[in-house]
């Protein structure tokens, strides 16, 4: 074959003769680098006692002449200002609700300063109307202004303190009151965020995950309220940074800032806590001046067991433990999260009041559970104009029971993840910005069963997910900001490799001249390689997650949501927002299967949810709170492997899972009485969420080829009795609806302060229910059932030490 050559031709720019050629351009580079190195740079973090890392705050290098330059601060309070000139410099932080907070640094020719500033809450009157500065609106102002698409709601720790919980304050509990969120029962703490399951929600602290955040089967979360700085739910919308889940994202940030050593303690009926913090020494310093950073250590243990071991063996304890530290060194910040918790219920040697030593009355049995996670991260400048965020972290979760009266028969699960990732972010000046990065995670799970010392189930598995993800986000003029974004994860696990691709979009539009109106667009697929097996119409239960493989499908989300957001000044805000999801790949047990069939333990199908959210808000004056109103409407598809008459495979039901709550509503009010006085109140109603009816009950009967009839199966020296269900989840519980109520007050003294405080749950005693029974040995049949949380009062106290 010819192939025919032709004459290239180089255009060469008119500067390059000037300059010499290879020589002037090589001349011009050993130019511009000196240049680049004459100049000098600062950065570091803003934070603000109480809620750590403060986002959108406007920081500003000033000399005596000339312009400032200025710059914003990052979701994590980072921020970094280069190409300064030798001198002197004053640098200034000023954030909405903050006292501006400033200091002076002397620069030379290549120096790179590490500056970190505290901003304090500043307390403004206008016109009689009193605002307190408060990280939270601060961090949901920004992304209301620099955002496009994500649906961002925050929880302060101290604002936690005034909403009602279980004997003391639950973050897990908070979240529930935001929109878009159901909570099924009074006696767990797990959540469903529009539509999705509860397994669907990806549980952060620190930016590590958690897998099952709950003590006694959900009842609970394992989280020190007086360790959290905030809380923030993104419950849609999320950029493509965020990967592993489909529903939520809940990101729990632990307060380890102090001006100097600070203790705490805490006493409710449920527990007591011990917490510490304090400033990090300073030979960990990064360099002469800057901030040292800091560090916290919190403790917590339920103290009934100990309380009455004079009297009874009392078979229930927790604890929890969890550390920060956070050091400030010249070239970045570097952070380690720590936590451990444990539940133990021993019936071993647990005797019930008034049962014979030879009873059987009482199950005996071994079960301790809990997670384990730890993790480092390292935040710094990579050259004068990018920032990255190193992760490296990992979590398990562990659940064991054993009977002790039955052979050594033992029961056990455990996840675990370790993970690997790095982000790099850039900021090219107000009109863009962009974000890429990766890493990888190695997931792992075990399920077993054995007695007698013989395993007759076992699931074990292990995978590796490598993910890559890039957004940018643009803002073309004032009024406008398009954000375009992609993420790609590979699984490979199971003798599978499943690619998944997740392209993602969101779009922004102001109006009026404050830009204080705005109406968002955002799309996208989301994906997920993790289940849990957990039974979320069963109040009380821990998690059993297994991997995608084959027969295990990755479950697949696709999403959309719209919605228009307001803000008037810095007392109110409001929200609409619609959206439509649909979910591939849910699956659960397969009560049918097949013993000799290693690949039909579970279902697999799939779903979908549209919804409307309303949230309203005030934020200024002594009466503060909001209202939220959340309409869903949740479906699920599923093989019904329990119908009759199928051959091959089974037919297809769909029906309404536990959490299409239709209607759900929560008012919540914190109002500033006079003498310091609190009072928090929280009012919710949830129209009736489904359940299945049990519509008959009959014999088991077997056909007796030697006698020719139909004999009862003989079970225990009798028949058994079987049920007949109606259709799944045709029928629905009566309505929902709580008042609940705290009331604390803060006491000054030359040590420090302590508040008592006094909760009650259900104060009106609304009797809902939590189950149905129905006895079909009566004529005609009766129906009784359990209700919920009674009335329930309890008291507490904290201090703080200083």
């Amino acid at each position: 074959m010819h192939v025919r050559s032709r004459e290239r031709r180089v255009v060469r720019p008119p500067w390059w003769r000037g300059a010499g050629g290879v020589g002037g351009v090589l001349a011009a580079l050993l130019f511009a680098a000196a240049s680049a190195s004459a100049q000098a740079a600062v950065h570091g973090r803003v934070s603000a006692r109480g809620v750590g890392g403060v986002d959108g705050v406007s920081v500003s290098a000033r000399v005596a002449t000339g312009e400032p330059r200025v710059t914003r601060t990052n979701a994590q309070g980072n921020y970094e200002i280069t190409g300064l000139a030798p001198g002197r410099y004053r640098i200034t932080a000023v954030g909405p609700g903050y006292a501006a907070v400033s200091r002076e640094v002397q620069l030379a020719s290549g120096d790179r300063r590490r500056i970190d500033l505290t901003l304090r809450a500043e307390t403004v009157v206008l016109e009689g109307v009193v605002v307190e500065g408060r990280a939270d609106r601060d961090r949901e102002r920004d992304r209301f202004e620099n955002e496009p698409g994500v649906t961002a709601r925050i929880i302060t720790g101290e604002s936690m303190k005034t909403l009602p919980g279980l004997a003391e304050a639950d973050v897990l509990r908070s979240i529930e009151v935001l929109p878009g969120v159901v909570s099924t029962s009074d006696f767990s703490s797990a959540f469903n965020v529009r539509g999705g399951s509860a397994d669907q929600n990806l549980i952060l602290l620190d930016g590590f995950t958690v897998f099952n955040p709950f003590h006694l089967g959900g009842l609970f979360s394992v989280f020190n309220s007086d360790a959290i700085a905030r809380a923030e739910l993104l419950a849609g919308g999320f950029g493509a940074e965020y990967g592993g889940r489909v529903s939520s994202v809940l990101d729990i940030e632990t307060d380890g800032t102090a001006d100097g050593l600070e203790l705490a303690a805490g006493v409710s009926m449920l527990a007591t806590r011990l917490l510490a913090r304090g400033p990090m020494p300073g030979f960990l310093s990064g360099a002469a001046g800057e901030d040292r950073g800091g560090w916290m250590v919190s403790a917590r243990r339920s103290y009934f067991d100990q309380v009455m071991r004079p009297v009874a063996n009392f078979p229930y304890h927790l604890t929890d433990l969890q550390g920060y530290a956070q050091i400030g060194l010249p070239r970045g910040t570097l952070s380690f999260t720590a936590y451990a918790g444990n539940d133990v219920l021993d019936l071993s040697e647990f005797d019930a009041p008034g049962a014979d030593a030879d009873s059987n009355s009482v199950l005996r049995i071994q079960w301790d559970w809990g997670n384990r996670v730890v993790g480092a991260r390292w935040q710094n400048a990579v050259g004068p104009s990018w920032v990255a965020d190193t992760r490296l972290g990992y979590s398990t979760f562990s659940d064991q029971l054993g009977f002790v009266d039955f052979g050594g028969v033992r029961f056990g699960s455990s996840v675990a993840q370790t993970t690997l990732r790095t982000e790099l972010a850039r900021e090219f000046g107000p009109r863009g910005s962009v974000s890429l990065g990766g890493g990888v995670d190695r997931l792992s799970y075990d399920n077993h069963a054995e007695a007698g010392g013989t395993e007759f189930f076992a699931s074990t598995d292990r995978g590796l997910l490598g993910f890559a993800f890039a957004s940018f986000r643009w803002r073309p003029t004032q009024d406008w900001i398009v954000e375009p974004g992609v993420r790609a994860d590979v699984w490979w696990g199971g003798e599978i490799t499943d690619p998944l691709l997740s392209p993602r979009f969101a779009v922004k539009r102001f109006f009026g001249d404050s830009r204080t109106l705005a109406a968002k667009l955002a799309v996208g697929r989301y994906t997920q390689v993790l289940h849990s097996l957990r039974n979320e119409e069963f109040p009380v239960s821990n998690d059993t997650w297994i991997l995608a493989r084959s027969g295990v499908p990755s479950v697949v989300s696709d999403q959309i949501q719209a919605g228009v957001e307001k803000y008037w000044g810095e007392e109110w805000y409001a929200s609409l927002e619609a959206y439509a999801r649909r979910f591939e790949g849910i699956t659960e047990f397969n009560f049918a299967d097949d013993p000799n069939d290693p690949d039909d333990d579970l279902l697999a199908g799939d779903g979908r949810s549209v919804g409307l959210d309303l949230f309203l808000r005030r934020s200024a004056g002594r009466l503060t709170g909001w209202s939220a109103v959340s309409l869903l409407r949740a479906q699920r598809s599923l093989p019904d492997a329990l119908a009759a008459g199928w051959e091959d495979l089974p037919p297809t039901v769909t029906f309404s899972p536990i959490f299409d709550r239709h209607l759900d509503v929560d008012l919540v009010l914190q109002y500033l009485l006079p003498s310091k006085w609190e009072l928090g109140a929280r009012w919710n109603f949830g129209s009736p969420i489904p359940y299945t009816r049990p519509v008959s009950q009959y014999f088991g009967f077997r056909y007796a080829p030697l006698r020719g009839r139909y004999e009862p199966i003989d079970h225990r020296g009798g028949p058994p009795l079987f049920v007949a269900l109606g259709g799944r989840n045709r029928e629905r519980y009566p309505p929902y609806h709580r008042l609940d109520a705290t009331i604390r007050r803060t006491f000054t003294r030359s040590w420090g302060s302590w508040t008592p405080y006094l909760q009650v749950l259900n104060v009106y005693n609304r009797r809902n229910v939590l189950f149905y029974f129905y006895n079909y040995d009566d004529i005609p049949a009766t129906r009784s059932g359990i209700s919920m949380f009674p009335v329930l009062p309890a008291l507490g106290v904290e201090a703080a030490f200083r």
